[in-house]
């Protein structure tokens, strides 16, 4: 058991060296945060009041700049989307000017004349069915009348 001991235990120069390089550390960092504090305080002390008056009107004209450079970002983006609209609203509307007599010398219908015949076309498919629906049915009724009369006029042929 004795030799678990001894493993378990670091040697005594190792344990002495990071306690000591750890203390250095913590006076290292208090030293530092030391000399940040006397830094600012001189720095503070150093800067009149009108510097620091006018330090901060500097700042405060470099944030309505940037409040001012954004609005005129957007005015501009505004303006380009409309500029840009009445320029394709102006390209179609000369397309369509230039097109126009082309398409008529090709004699193509337009989409009104496509539409219109779609229209007629329904319709008379529409009376087309309506008519093949009453002919079914009469044909259907003289069917079943049918029989019944060859039954009849075979009877008086008799």
């Amino acid at each position: 058991m004795a030799k678990k001991k001894a493993a378990r235990k670091k040697p005594p120069q190792a344990t002495q060296v990071l306690s000591r390089l750890q203390g250095n550390l913590k006076r290292l960092q208090r030293n530092a945060e030391a000399l940040l504090g006397r830094t600012q305080k001189q720095a503070s002390q150093l800067i009149s009041r009108d510097q620091k008056r006018a330090l901060d009107r500097l700042f405060g004209q470099a944030q309505r700049l940037r409040s001012d450079l954004e609005k005129r970002a957007q005015r501009a983006s505004k303006d380009v989307e409309a500029r840009a609209e009445r320029f394709l609203a102006t390209l179609e509307k000369e397309a369509s000017k230039r097109l126009e007599p082309v398409l008529r010398r090709l004699d193509l219908p337009s989409r009104q004349e496509v539409h219109s015949l779609s229209r007629r076309i329904g319709q008379l498919e529409r009376r087309l069915r309506a008519r093949r629906s009453v002919g079914e049915t009469a044909s259907a009724e003289t069917a079943a009348t049918a029989p019944a009369a060859t039954a009849a006029t075979a009877s008086t042929n008799e």
